[in-house]
């Protein structure tokens, strides 16, 4: 008897069946995070048996690894696209990014337990530091890369926080451009 399953999704080549599993967990992680992230979850979002989820991926730590890093690369790119640093922290801290801060914040408890995704959160960090250093260097800052590298810690910061109702989210651009407006010298509004 054939199985539902097979019925259900069209014959793919290897390739496409891949990038539709991928797919599926990407989509399964922005909406309900990283550690929803299981064989059998995966299979079924993305209409195959978990059997097949598994022959076409190197294991689960290497999915979440993969997905991960593909979740984060479209953030970054869509955040380098921003002009300005108001703007861009402003957009890093209005909410509008939470099913992502959640990823991260998995990531991050995830990490040590696996060696796949500890490299590719630390390679995507490094990432993000380059892009806000780059952000800061066009605003002025001589030496950007400690001020990215704090920046960074303070969006993940209270974005993590709102992410468990912590303070009003409108108090967190003000205050990270205030910080900022003193770490690179300038009087208090210039980045407002």
């Amino acid at each position: 008897m054939p199985s539902t399953t097979s019925a259900a999704s069209p014959r793919l080549s290897g390739p496409e069946r891949r990038a539709a599993i991928l797919t599926a967990a990407i989509e399964l992680a922005l909406s309900e995070g990283l550690a929803s992230l299981t064989l059998r979850r995966v299979g079924e979002r993305a209409g195959v048996a978990s059997g097949l989820v598994a022959h076409y991926v190197d294991g689960m730590d290497a999915l979440v690894a993969e997905v991960f890093a593909r979740i984060s690369r479209e953030e970054r790119a869509e955040v380098a696209a921003i002009a300005g640093v108001a703007p861009l922290v402003r957009s890093l801290t209005d909410g509008s990014r939470d099913a992502v801060t959640l990823v991260w914040v998995q990531a991050w408890a995830q990490a040590p337990a696996n060696a796949a995704l500890a490299a590719a959160v630390r390679a995507e960090m490094d990432a993000w530091q380059r892009t806000l250093e780059e952000r800061l260097r066009e605003a002025g800052a001589d030496d950007p890369a400690p001020v990215a590298r704090v920046l960074l810690g303070m969006v993940d910061g209270v974005n993590a926080h709102a992410l468990a109702g912590w303070r009003d989210r409108a108090e967190h651009a003000p205050l990270l451009l205030r910080s900022l407006e003193a770490m690179l010298g300038r009087e208090a509004g210039s980045l407002a």
